[in-house]
């Protein structure tokens, strides 16, 4: 029997956020590479996806994580489309501050589900835990291949919501190995990438070397 979501999420160390592929069975092969690697989230994003594809998608996903018989299972959470989690009995939703609030989120998704929101200043992270998310996406903190930001995370603020948040928490925007040692430097223990997995030539080895950078750094810093 797979664990609890929560038990799953706070052993998750690396999210990946994919969109639906060049088609399904490219999608499939992807995900399954990186759930071999041992992946702890899946992110399927995909904002261009009409709705019928992009549940298939996310259905694909569920089936492959839970039929992989993996250690431990990582999780599939859907970004933006409450409904399609919601319906499909995904692991959870995440949003944005342009998408469903989380107290409405959590009221379409259940109390089982997960529901992550993304911070961009302390205000909102704050504001996140006070309306029951679960966990955080905070950023950007870096230049992005994948997306456009106005402005980028100040060192500052990523410091604050590591020491006083208590929630696992992702950093997001432009991570790349290079630069996990800047960021555990400030108390980020969680990562979630798009592109320094999904384009790299080799994306269940990158996946590996973003896991294993991470454990050795936080390992390695002073309580």
């Amino acid at each position: 029997m797979a664990a609890p979501l929560r038990d799953r999420l706070a052993a998750a160390r690396l999210c990946v956020l994919m969109d639906g592929g060049r088609d399904a069975v490219s999608f499939t092969r992807l995900l399954e590479s990186l759930v071999e690697a041992g992946v702890g989230m899946i992110q399927i994003r995909d904002k261009a996806l009409p709705v019928p594809l992009l549940v298939g998608r996310v259905r694909a996903a569920l089936e492959i994580v839970r039929r992989s018989g993996a250690a431990t299972l990582p999780l599939v959470v859907v970004n933006d489309r409450v409904d399609v989690a919601a319906a499909l009995a995904a692991d959870g939703a995440h949003v944005g501050a342009d998408d469903l609030p989380v107290s409405l989120t959590r009221r379409v998704v259940g109390v089982g589900p997960l529901v992550g929101r993304t911070a961009h200043d302390v205000a909102e992270a704050r504001a996140a835990v006070a309306d029951g998310a679960d966990y955080l996406g905070i950023g950007p903190c870096f230049p992005s291949t994948t997306k456009a930001f106005e402005a980028h995370a100040p060192a500052e603020f990523l410091r604050t919501v590591s020491q006083e948040i208590a929630l696992p928490t992702f950093a997001i925007g432009g991570i790349s190995v290079e630069r996990l040692e800047s960021l555990v430097a400030l108390g980020v223990t969680r990562v979630a990438v798009a592109s320094a997995v999904i384009r790299a030539a080799d994306p269940p080895r990158a996946a590996r070397e973003l896991i294993d950078t991470l454990a050795r750094l936080t390992a390695a810093k002073p309580a």
